[in-house]
């Protein structure tokens, strides 16, 4: 088997065409190196240099023989500056899972464009989803970072990095002309009979789960509900009057044109939170970035 460092012999003698000055820019003396081109010949079964009083030569074998050597020379540079370069997250595939309102908070979005902007080889994948779906992913190894809006406890984020990010107030989002678009703040209560957009059951977001907590506490049931899946289509129908809905301050930032009130009462916010997996470059990189945000609303 040939190895990486006869080739490297083979390359110093065929681009100095002379033994001696080969083994001085390798840093050996010559007898090793005479000694390591001859057992690459043999491995070959081919002479690669010609030696006569006139110097040394390449053969045609060792022309064909010296431009393949390169190529695997390059290809192992790159390979290890490939590594090198992974190991500092420079390169690679960032893979981060978000729920769904954590995507307007400029938290995120900052941190991330920061990221991208330092290192232009880098991949971003981003993926939907609920905070458990998320959890099991990071646990699997199949995301690198999460941004959560979640209050889980310790034993469902065991083995993960976790920073609290902070909290954002919620808003009710009206449409104009709404009947309590003059309202300093609106207590749930107030909401009863309205028709609620929310993000369907099935996704099993914080969110959702937190308003229907919100409700029982004010003594009401939210009857009236439109599942809509995305919150881009939510502010749309809240636009056109369909009926209002409640966002983190980030999301609400978003309604343009519509009327956004803070939610009155305790526990009227939302946690923010990053989940990883440590010893991970580029999802550390990430948190750092994260943490050095202040959290933004409206």
């Amino acid at each position: 088997m040939v190895e990486l460092k006869q080739i490297k012999h083979f390359v110093a003698v065929a681009e100095e065409l002379n033994f001696r000055r080969a083994a001085e820019r390798l840093h050996i003396t010559q007898p090793p190196l005479s000694q390591s081109i001859k057992a690459l010949e043999e491995t070959l079964d081919v002479k690669l240099f010609e030696r006569n009083t006139r110097g040394v030569q390449l053969t045609k074998a060792g022309e064909a023989f010296l431009g393949e050597s390169l190529e695997v020379l390059s290809a192992t540079h790159r390979s290890v500056s490939i590594a090198r370069q992974a190991a500092h997250g420079d390169i690679g595939t960032l893979r981060v899972g978000y729920s769904a309102s954590a995507i307007f908070s400029t938290t995120l979005t900052s941190a991330l464009a920061h990221l991208l902007t330092e290192r232009p080889m880098l991949d971003l994948e981003i993926i939907e989803g609920n905070a458990l779906v998320h959890i099991t992913a990071l646990k699997a190894g199949k995301l690198d970072a999460a941004i959560l809006r979640a209050d889980l406890n310790e034993d469902s984020l065991s083995g993960l990095s976790v920073s609290r990010l902070g909290d954002e107030p919620l808003f009710v989002i009206l449409n104009r002309g709404h009947r309590l678009q003059e309202r300093s703040s609106i207590n749930f209560k107030e909401l009863d009979g309205e028709r609620i957009l929310l993000q369907p059951a099935t996704q099993r977001t914080f969110l959702r789960r937190q308003l229907e907590t919100l409700a029982d506490k004010a003594g009401m049931s939210i009857s009236r509900v439109l599942e809509v899946p995305d919150i881009g289509s939510t502010l749309c129908f809240v636009g056109a009057g369909i009926g209002i809905t409640i966002l983190p301050a980030s999301a609400a930032s978003m309604a343009h044109g519509l009327i956004t009130i803070p939610l009155a009462g305790e526990c009227c916010s939302q946690p923010l939170l990053m989940a990883s997996k440590e010893g991970n470059p580029l999802s550390e990189k990430l948190r750092e970035l994260v943490n050095s945000q202040p959290l933004t609303g409206m």
